[in-house]
């Protein structure tokens, strides 16, 4: 439970300045690959950490019930 919470507020913190819209052609199209930057960046690796874990302990534990 704590590791899908956690999961769930490094997905939200990470911030776009761009909406979706221009990853699919909009009008600020080269603006969606920039480069992470201190904070923003351990906040995406963190967030890629916590997204492995989760999905490593789900596939642990659905082997174990077996």
């Amino acid at each position: 439970m704590i590791l899908a919470i956690a999961v769930i507020i490094f997905i939200l913190l990470q911030v776009r300045g761009a909406g979706l819209g221009s990853a699919f052609g909009g009008s600020s199209a080269g603006s969606v690959f920039k480069t992470r930057r201190g904070v923003e960046r351990l906040v995406f690796n963190a967030t890629i950490v916590f997204i492995v874990l989760f999905a490593l302990i789900s596939i642990l534990s659905l082997a174990l019930v077996r």
